[in-house]
């Protein structure tokens, strides 16, 4: 009977994007680990409510490389923006 070889895939949590994950170590001791190029996130805020179902926190455990960097371009900007004029401290208020 032949041997199947089966190698388990990841999916971006925001785009949905699925490809194989990359394999490392020899037949009998293969190891699978994320692509490199993807990336996660995870940021906690204290509003009691926003637009990913009503939770205080993002929590993107598998990013693929485009969603990843848009992520991380997002997050500068506003934290950028959050730096800028009107902003009146912590609570957001402008």
């Amino acid at each position: 009977m032949s041997e199947v070889d089966t190698i388990p895939k990841i999916r971006c949590d925001n785009c949905g994007l699925t490809v194989e994950k990359t394999v490392s170590g020899s037949h009998s001791s293969r190891q699978f680990s994320k692509p490199r190029a993807w990336g996660s996130m995870r940021a906690e805020g204290s509003r009691s409510a926003d637009s990913y179902g009503g939770k205080s926190r993002l929590d993107f455990t598998d990013l693929c490389h485009r969603c990843a960097q848009a992520a991380v371009d997002a997050a500068a900007a506003a934290l950028e923006k959050a730096r800028g004029e009107g902003f009146d401290g912590p609570t957001g208020a402008e």
